[in-house]
């Protein structure tokens, strides 16, 4: 017995099941992460574009990371915005996710750390661990 994963024309559940799909082609995830790309620079985050990459090195996942964060995109599907960060990967729809994932790190950026004493916009220590009393 099998099941069918389509939703009957013209239902609600088809309409928002073709809201939220993922890029049709690789070029759309490609113009999705130009889009990110701007909406970083629109709030003053640097990030660095390459073919199906953007590296975002002055972004941190968390206290230690110093690698910084990378968004990339892949030629086969599902055409996603794939957030890596700390190791994990996330994928992400539209820029307006990913930027959405991505503004809590960016306002911990603009705050100093008082882990490590590290200035704001500045990376954490390597093995800081912030106070858990100023979250």
């Amino acid at each position: 017995m099998s099941f069918s994963l389509t939703h009957p024309a013209g239902s609600a559940t088809q309409a928002v099941a073709a809201a939220s799909a993922w890029p049709a082609t690789a070029a759309a995830a490609d113009a999705e992460l130009a889009y990110l790309a701007e909406f970083l620079a629109e709030v003053g985050v640097t990030a660095l574009p390459a073919a199906g990459v953007l590296a975002v090195p002055g972004l941190a996942a968390g206290p230690g990371d110093t690698v910084g964060i990378r968004v990339r995109t892949t030629g086969n599907p599902p055409h996603a915005l794939y957030l890596i960060a700390a190791g994990r990967l996330t994928p992400h729809t539209t820029a307006d996710s990913a930027f959405a994932h991505l503004r809590p790190l960016i306002e911990a950026a603009a705050r100093p750390c008082d882990g490590c004493g590290a200035e704001a916009g500045e990376p954490c220590n390597p093995g800081c661990l912030p106070d858990p009393t100023t979250d």
